[in-house]
């Protein structure tokens, strides 16, 4: 899923993927959460980088892109759960 092919995701959106995945596993029911409502808490979560809309939709759209994440219907869903202490042994 992961292609290390290409360059890598900028940090803040990486930093938004890891958020999105937590939030998923801590806070929801279903495992996934309607991209606007997405968008509003993600923008809430981090303030310091001062994002817009835009810039969420940016991220989104680039982690559906490379596969972090897939949509239904406006929901947005993690497209495989992993701990990422495992990703920076490896």
């Amino acid at each position: 899923m992961w292609d290390s092919n290409r360059p890598p995701l900028p940090d803040w959106v990486e930093d938004i993927y890891s958020w999105f995945e937590t939030y998923l596993q801590t806070e929801s029911d279903d495992n996934s959460l309607d991209r606007p409502r997405a968008a509003e808490l993600a923008i809430s979560a981090h303030p310091d980088l001062e994002l817009t809309h835009d810039d969420i939709e940016y991220a989104f759209n680039r982690l559906i892109n490379r596969g972090y994440l897939y949509e239904v219907d406006e929901q947005l869903y993690v497209t495989e759960f992993h701990n990422h202490s495992e990703e920076s042994d490896g």
